[in-house]
């Protein structure tokens, strides 16, 4: 997931699928305000593709675990160079010549993703440990 954001609101779909606004002047609690924050924070909307981390409680990562354990979510956040290959100019030359139709399906510019995952265990509330498996991103590269 890319999350492009400007200095005034933010937007994103949270691990459910619901879509998160906020913006200045909003009142937000616990993670999600901690989320805004790194979210809106000039690093993520202007510094290069970089890992950064979060400090959330189990409940709030979507996934349906019963625990009131705080871990360190990682992810990657940034701007990515973008740089015109010969691929890229051929397409756009196609494109713009008619002899290919745009369909809404290309992406021309490259995305700040995981290259490694990291797995995170903790309790729950009924005292049993839980491992989930590539959940926290360990390093970020400029994809596509």
């Amino acid at each position: 997931m890319c999350i492009q954001v400007d200095r005034k609101t933010w937007t994103y779909k949270d691990l459910r699928g619901e879509e998160r606004r906020g913006g200045d002047g909003e009142e937000k609690e616990g993670s999600e305000r901690q989320l805004e924050r790194s979210i809106r924070s000039p690093r993520s909307a202007e510094s290069p593709c970089a890992l950064h981390s979060i400090l959330l409680q189990v409940r709030d990562l979507g996934l349906g675990y019963d625990s009131d354990e705080t871990v360190l979510f990682k992810y990657c956040s940034g701007t990515c160079p973008r740089l015109a290959s010969n691929h890229d100019l051929t397409l756009t030359n196609l494109l713009q010549s008619g002899v290919l139709q745009y369909t809404g399906h290309w992406h021309h510019q490259p995305c700040c993703r995981p290259t490694h995952h990291e797995d995170i265990a903790f309790l729950d509330n009924h005292h049993r440990w839980h491992k989930v498996e590539k959940l926290s991103a360990a390093a970020c590269v400029c994809m596509g």
